[in-house]
């Protein structure tokens, strides 16, 4: 009868052994109560999130983990899930924290479940520390509030005063007739073309600001239409010739930002051409979750000095350029990012032209889209 026992009792221990090996080495603080609301079982994550020592927490009430304003009202909700155990998530749409041994308190996300033992029905809870990931929300609403109050004072502070300059500039015209000298009305043309380059200048950062918002609208997007669409828009020099190979045919994404995308690559690829007799081309293809859509040039490149800024603002390669803002690939970067795609520039020194490639999401995601 002895031996027979020990055998039963065996294959429960190590199933036990291996259960515990598991919660110790989770990387989430993991910790078990019984139906007293007792800590019977805590692994070292979470011993770490909230500087206690096991022995510190094994035998005390849950309740220690809470900051004291929650601790009586999480009594009768503790009691309420032994009765009726289930798997949820605590805390949904509640900013939930725990209580450090050292009185700091911490973001925390919660998921509960129960099992049953030999000793009753226990509650095992998941920990996740959210505090890095609070963090970044928070300077990532700190930055969208400066850069909308950036939005705010270019459009109303800014534009303004120069519309005011434009006008007076016009009355002074007026006012001198056409007696006025050849360098006079020179330096009026000059002053005028500068403030027109100002306005656009601020329009295009306006551009800029708006691009990092994603768009909720998801639609089906051919992709053979939408580049044709492009090119229409904007149709090759004389002498210029394009290539599609277009392999990936359609995406479920956002429409407009990656036109916008699109457009700005070939417009510069049109641009910045230096041969009269250029070849673009534009390919798309599967990549995994993406969809790989390539603009290639045979044009000049991009020395290798200049490739680690051409995404930044205000970035001009040469001086026929500076009639331009510099902000068109600091766009399409951002608004490509800001949708869950990368781009990035490849331009090899013994080798013509350059070629920009978008990842771009060839799915809605449930991290990105609502």
């Amino acid at each position: 009868m002895a031996v027979a026992s020990v055998i039963d009792v065996s294959p429960r221990r190590r199933m036990e052994d291996t259960f515990r090996a598991i919660v110790e080495v989770a990387p989430n603080g993991m910790l078990m109560t019984d139906a007293k609301g007792e800590i019977t079982m805590a692994n070292q994550s979470l011993c770490s999130m909230f500087g206690y020592t096991k022995e510190e927490l094994i035998g005390q009430p849950i309740e220690m983990l809470l900051p004291s304003r929650h601790r009586t009202e999480h009594v009768p909700l503790r009691d309420g899930f032994t009765a009726s155990p289930s798997k949820r998530l605590m805390g949904v749409g509640r900013d939930l924290t725990g209580l450090r041994k050292d009185g700091r308190e911490l973001p925390v996300e919660i998921g509960l479940s129960s099992i049953l033992t030999e000793n009753g029905r226990v509650a095992l809870a998941s920990v996740v520390d959210l505090t890095v990931r609070k963090r970044a929300e928070l300077q990532l609403r700190e930055a969208n509030a400066q850069l909308e109050e950036f939005t705010y004072v270019s459009s109303h502070d800014l534009r303004a005063p120069i519309r005011g300059i434009v006008t007076l500039l016009e009355w002074i015209r007026e006012d001198l007739g056409p007696e006025a000298s050849e360098t006079l009305t020179n330096n009026m043309d000059r002053m005028a073309t500068r403030l027109e380059r100002m306005d656009q200048l601020i329009g295009d950062l306006l551009t800029y600001a708006r691009s990092g918002r994603r768009t909720a609208v998801m639609e089906r997007i051919d992709l053979t239409a939408l580049v044709n669409e492009i090119v229409e828009l904007e149709p090759l020099p004389a002498g210029m010739s394009l290539h599609l190979d277009l392999q990936s045919q359609f995406i479920e994404g956002a429409r407009t930002p990656l036109q916008t995308v699109l457009r700005n690559l070939y417009s510069n690829a049109i641009k910045h051409h230096d041969k009269p007799d250029g070849e673009i081309s534009i390919t798309a293809q599967e990549a995994g979750g993406y969809c790989l859509i390539s603009v290639i040039d045979n044009g000049p490149g991009v020395p290798e000095s200049a490739q680690a800024r051409v995404f930044r603002l205000f970035q001009t390669l040469t001086a026929t350029e500076r009639k331009g803002s510099g902000l068109g690939l600091a766009v399409a970067k951002r608004l490509t990012e800001s949708h869950g795609g990368r781009i990035e520039l490849i331009s090899l020194p013994q080798k013509a032209g350059c070629t920009f490639e978008v990842w771009w999401p060839k799915f809605a995601r449930s991290d990105l889209n609502d």
